[in-house]
């Protein structure tokens, strides 16, 4: 949860935008053509009175200021719930906010060449997680992944709220636990529909949902993808720019220790160790209950993997840890697997269906309280460490192509 707040602290709008699975499209309405650099459509459940619709757009705040929305454009539906919005001013390509009898939000990705058709039955609370649209393919696409996705979210908020409630550090234990299993659930989605998506410019959406640490070259592909298009617009503006904020800061935490010892490395975000510490040791039985010490490969260069059967962003990566192990553990590369599973089958199961031939598998089945993930700090997976020959950590939050690039650097 933390990190997660940390790095929508300084783009706080951006939750804001997309706290409602949004709906808007570019074909026109039905019978015939929108009107370009408009908004119509028809609420439903209206109560039999009209409700007042507004579009709005984000304006950053100035030396450090929370930005604020501002109404570009409203209207009100008559007493079906049909509306004709009209906007008068040129519109960029943007997210904008289109705010539904002031409750109900939803987000809109057009332009002022594009006449934007939704029909939609609005809740009397929550999120719209069913719409027609006509007129803005990426608006579709972005509501096909907020319909999923806020629905989620909309239990993790409540199981945050009632861990504040919790009577005892048990229940508060069971309910971090089950938040922390509805995070990975959104963020298995997000990794999902981006990788369905691919160009999209509803990509941007799933990003509030990721860990940019951890996720570095995922937010890069895609903010450099989408600019051309949106780089006129607030929302990936502020986004860019929160994200190269906060990518800057973590590296400015980054210190490796010096030979004496002088300087203690800091650690990472996920991670209680970083650059130039020992790694700690882990002891744990593998599946056949056969204690397993992360120890015992001092002298190779090796891989601590934090993964998990149920973690689906940890499945998609298996294939470049495979590959990593393929080509280098000739070479003097190992990989210790710790697994955040609860049942041992299931474990088990994804090992051999994602074809993790090396030996060292290890869990408690504890979940989340898994010995080893509580000793590193990790609150998130997947989680790699890599670990030279001496058992000093040589870097952290590797994937794919990064991964080959240090271990050609410790193999030479």
């Amino acid at each position: 949860m933390k990190e997660q707040e940390k790095i929508m602290a300084p783009a706080r709008w951006v939750s804001s935008l997309v706290v409602a699975a949004l709906i808007v499209g570019i074909a026109g309405c039905a019978g015939g053509s929108a009107k370009k650099n408009s908004i119509t459509g028809q609420f439903t459940n209206a109560n039999g009175q009209g409700v007042e619709i507004e579009l709005r757009k984000w304006t950053p705040g100035r030396q450090g200021q929370q930005g604020r929305f501002s109404a570009i454009a409203e209207c009100t539906s008559d007493m079906t719930g049909k509306f004709e919005m009209d906007i008068a001013r040129s519109l960029p390509m943007d997210f904008y906010q289109l705010m539904i009898g002031r409750t109900i939000p939803m987000v809109v990705i057009m332009d002022s060449t594009m006449g934007v058709h939704i029909t939609a039955s609005v809740p009397e609370a929550g999120y719209l997680v069913d719409a027609e649209i006509k007129g803005s393919i990426p608006t579709a696409e972005v509501h096909e992944y907020y319909a999923k996705a806020m629905p989620l979210q909309t239990t993790l908020s409540m199981v945050s709220g009632m861990m504040q409630q919790a009577p005892d550090a048990e229940s508060r234990q069971k309910l971090s636990d089950r938040a922390m299993n509805k995070k990975q659930e959104i963020n298995a989605w997000a990794n999902e529909f981006l990788q369905s998506h691919d160009g999209s410019l509803a990509q941007l959406g799933p990003l509030e949902h990721l860990d940019p640490s951890t996720n570095t070259a995922t937010f890069q592909k895609v903010l450099k993808s989408t600019a051309d298009r949106m780089t006129s617009g607030a929302f990936h503006q502020a986004l860019t720019a929160a994200i190269a904020g906060q990518i800057t800061q973590q590296q400015n935490q980054r210190v490796v220790k010096k030979g004496n010892g002088a300087n203690t490395a800091r650690a990472q975000k996920n991670s209680r160790y970083g650059v130039g510490d020992v790694a700690p040791e882990i002891a744990m039985n593998d599946p056949e209950g056969v204690e397993r010490k992360l120890s015992d490969l001092k002298g190779k260069v090796v891989l601590l993997d934090f993964w998990a059967s149920w973690c689906g962003p940890c499945r998609r990566e298996n294939p470049n840890v495979v590959n990593a192990y393929n080509e280098y553990q000739s070479k003097g590369f190992e990989v210790f697997s710790v697994s955040l599973d609860k049942q041992t089958d299931r474990w088990v199961q994804a090992i051999e269906q994602d074809g993790l031939l090396w030996p060292n598998h290890v869990s408690d089945l504890n979940g989340w309280q898994n010995a080893a993930s509580r000793a590193y700090g990790v609150t998130s997976i997947p989680h790699a460490v890599l670990i030279d020959q001496d058992g000093v950590i040589a870097a952290t939050h590797l994937r794919g192509r990064a991964l080959q690039q240090k271990l050609n650097e410790l193999l030479q």
